[in-house]
């Protein structure tokens, strides 16, 4: 009997604990004071309230208050999956088309331009229709002279206007293959200006300006076939989705993109733009309960649609390797992917912890064996799932000399390490922790917040799966890991190798003749005046920094002070070392910094120091630029110790050898070759460097290679051991209160005896040009890239506010006769 009791309680207490661990998150549903009901969930480290309002709608919230601010996500389930096979891209044509106004903004008489709107309509459709080149050329002409009388009643950006008169910023959207989103970020007294702006625009749309805006969709398409890794990724994408269309691009097919329809466009708003099927979601300082009675005074009233998902073919399982090629003039790289089932599948959470185990950019196994070891020049490994299916995706550089098949061999050989369980047992529980410890410091962000839970609405999960993820994460034992890995990771992925060489197939859409459409910068709408006039009663009034009370600051030494700043959100620190030299006052110093991720100490091997920070929690890094450094380590504040002594063991106890020395070298020179091949790299620092300066400059004045080869390792982690012996300044940023952080330093990091002065750094003189010159580089491409460089006068801080101004209200001019009047270019 003793024993049956005993047997009983310890059931008792197994069913207890097992309950408490079910229980930690439950869905939990309340009602607040205005009668609507809504869900949360315990222990949801945000506090997000989800109210399904009695149309449909969803609507997300989480408060914050670091900042009177509110980012507001507007998000509708109508993205490419949604595009209809005869018109691909339509999701994301009429993304562009949704900033253009309504009946009653952006326009000075909607009657009239309503008219000419239609007939432009019926043009794009006896367009479609015709089958010879000529007529539809023809039909282009009468659509671009119909276009200019319909644009004399429009009234350019006047949706920019009223955002920007309510102190809206980050006024955008983008198109994934599951949804669009539109996205503001705006002052917390404009709540009920915001939603109306909204309402008005998503329940009364108008498609004005709709061919000169095409020219812009054209242009996208267009600058992607100039991107090298774009096409890789697509390839890769339609490798792994012949059939299911997460294997064609977001912008579209090229032959739709060239045959638009106006009427499919609309078609597609009034089934998918409707409550039913989209989501508000709002992060930042307000009121949940009143800002719900304003969604549901405006949002809330629309009916809901009656549409249907898209029937989404499934793909057959991939038996064998299935291999790519892309050529184009940038460096040569490669990907590869397995396939794997959707965002609610057990795949996404096996996938999760051994990409992480793989590459997460600190102690992973393919940043250990392949990057630090130098054995490919870089490489790593990344996930994305949707709804229905996700992948993992693998990419290598190689080195000099190297060939993209052995840059494959040792990723795949990194995965067999997984498959064979060659990695340590902490790794797994380091790995979670460190996503928690990311995952913490990114929830610290209003912005971060929203975005987070824009995407778990798409994907369609539950939101209490997103919120128990990585616990659940901890439930995945070694042996499970193992058997996963070699259950799904064989030769059934595709690869694609990125050659240089001459482009092929790439798919340019001709841009069509278009008239400059005439731009009412000055006009505006009668909405737009009675929206203005509208001001909300609550003014936000202004919290000023006080650096006497905020910001504590302590003389440590002559030369190095100490700036404090508490912690108040979470656990999480941050330390950096400022010192006010860089690559100006000593070329050697930047090789250097660039070195030390490959060098060990007397204790630890260059794999172990990443391990130790990793497994303490910590990530650091070092850093110098032309006339700073810093040197920083950041993680959890409890680690503060420990982490500040073995970043100093590191930087005064570095030793580096010579066959790692010149192998950082050879990574050196292959990564300046890499960047002359790429032409963003060539117009924004190399050809503006030499617009600015000339030929002497900061981005020319480096160690050529025999100056390099030709430094003992010895004295560069002599520089590193001589960093913080000069004037320096120190920053925390954590829970520690002013005085523990002073002990903390004085403990771990010794001030020098004498503090050492900066030595005088080199001046590079700016171009002493007289009169305009032009630069051209010729490269293989489909566009042509342009930067115009215009030197005014000496940095003055005074003149700020005005350059500020200056740059909001003439590059808004740039934009509209640019891109929105003539068509000429995506961006402006």
């Amino acid at each position: 009997m003793k024993n049956n009791f005993l047997l009983l309680i310890i059931i008792c207490i197994g069913v207890f604990c097992f309950s408490c661990t079910k229980s930690k998150y439950t869905i939990k549903t309340s009602t607040d004071p205005n009668g609507f009901v809504y869900e949360t969930v315990t222990n949801d480290p945000i506090g997000v309230r989800l109210y399904k309002l009695k149309n449909g709608l969803e609507v997300y919230f989480t408060v914050i208050k670091d900042a009177p601010r509110i980012q507001t996500l507007i998000s509708v389930k109508a993205g490419s999956l949604h595009d209809p096979e005869q018109t691909t891209g339509l999701a994301h044509y009429f993304e562009h088309i949704m900033f253009k106004g309504t009946s009653h903004f952006g326009t000075t008489d909607w009657e009239k331009e309503q008219v000419l709107l239609n007939q432009i309509s019926d043009l794009f459709e006896k367009r479609r229709a015709a089958t010879d080149s000529l007529e539809k050329a023809g039909i282009y002409r009468q659509i671009d002279s119909v276009s200019q009388l319909a644009a004399k009643y429009s009234i350019a950006n006047e949706y920019d206007k009223l955002m920007s008169a309510i102190g809206g910023q980050g006024t955008n959207a983008f198109t994934t293959y599951q949804g669009t989103t539109y996205m503001e970020d705006i002052p917390s007294n404009e709540i009920e200006r915001w939603l109306g702006l909204q309402f008005e625009r998503f329940s009364n749309f108008s498609m004005r300006l709709f061919h000169t805006e095409l020219e812009t969709v054209y242009e996208e398409f267009n600058m992607a076939q100039d991107q090298d890794g774009w096409r890789l990724y697509s390839t890769m994408l339609a490798g792994l989705w012949p059939h299911h269309p997460l294997g064609r691009s977001v912008i579209g097919l090229p032959e739709h993109l060239k045959n638009p329809s106006m009427v499919n466009i609309m078609n597609f708003y009034r089934s998918y733009y409707v409550p039913n099927n989209m989501a508000i979601i709002m992060s930042g300082d307000f009121d949940m309960d009143t800002t719900i009675k304003l969604i549901n005074n405006t949002f809330g009233q629309l009916p809901p649609g009656d549409f249907e998902k898209p029937h989404l073919p499934s793909e057959e399982p991939i038996t064998e390797v299935i291999t790519r090629e892309v050529y184009g003039p940038e460096a040569e790289n490669l990907a590869f992917a397995f396939r794997f089932g959707g965002d609610s599948t057990e795949d996404k959470k096996y996938v999760t912890l051994i990409n992480y185990i793989l590459s997460n950019y600190a102690a992973g196994l393919i940043d250990l064996n392949l990057v630090q070891q130098q054995k490919i020049q870089n490489g790593g490994c990344g996930m994305n799932f949707f709804k229905d299916y996700g992948y993992h995706e693998f990419w290598g550089q190689p080195r000099e000399g190297q060939s993209l098949e052995e840059v494959a061999g040792l990723l795949l050989g990194e995965i067999d390490r997984i498959k064979k369980g060659e990695f340590e047992d902490w790794l797994i529980k380091a790995v979670i922790n460190d996503l928690k410890l990311q995952t913490i410091r990114g929830q610290d962000s209003y912005q971060n917040r929203a975005f987070e839970i824009v995407f778990n609405y798409m994907n369609e999960s539950k939101y209490i799966e997103n919120v128990k993820f990585l616990d659940e994460l901890e439930k995945i034992h070694r042996e499970d890991l193992i058997r996963f890995a070699n259950e799904n990771y064989k030769d059934n992925y595709v690869i694609v190798y990125k050659r240089r060489g001459e482009a092929r197939d790439i798919i340019k859409v001709p841009k069509p003749e278009i008239t400059p459409v005439e731009i009412n910068r000055t006009e505006l709408s009668s909405w737009y005046s009675e929206f203005i006039a509208n001001k909300p009663e609550t003014k936000i009034k202004p919290v000023y920094i006080d650096f006497n009370v905020d910001l504590q600051q302590r003389e440590l030494k002559s030369g190095i002070d100490l700036f404090y700043i508490p912690n108040k959100s979470n656990d999480l620190f941050d330390l950096m070392y400022v010192i006010d030299m860089g690559k100006s006052h000593s070329k050697k110093l930047a090789l250097a910094v660039a070195y030390l991720q490959y060098v060990g100490t007397d204790q630890f091997t260059p794999a172990q120091v990443q391990q130790e920070f990793f497994k303490l929690g910590l990530r650091f890094d070092v850093f110098t630029g032309d006339e700073r450094s810093y040197v920083m380590l950041s993680g959890l504040n409890e680690s503060l110790e420990k982490g500040a002594a073995l970043l100093e063991h590191l930087l005064t106890h570095a030793q580096g050898d010579s066959a790692s020395y010149f192998k950082c070298v050879d990574k050196i020179l292959k990564d300046r070759a890499n960047n002359k091949l790429n032409h963003n790299f060539i117009l924004h620092v190399a050809l503006s460097n030499y617009g600015r300066y000339g030929s002497s400059s900061s981005f020319t004045d480096i160690l050529r290679e025999q100056e390099m080869r030709s430094v003992d390792p010895v004295e560069l982690t002599a520089i590193l051991k001589d960093m913080c012996t000069y004037k320096h300044r120190i920053v925390y940023y954590g829970k520690s209160d002013i005085n523990t952080a002073v002990d903390v330093l004085s403990r771990q990091h010794p001030l020098p005896e004498k503090v050492m002065e900066y030595p005088d750094p080199v001046i590079y003189p700016e171009a002493d040009f007289k009169s305009s010159l032009t630069y051209f580089i010729n490269y293989d491409m489909v566009q042509t890239n342009m930067r115009l460089l215009n030197k005014i006068s000496i940095f003055d801080v005074e003149l700020m506010p005005y350059v500020e101004m200056y740059n909001d209200y003439y590059g808004t001019i740039v934009f509209q006769e640019i891109r929105e009047a003539r068509g000429l270019a995506y961006s402006a």
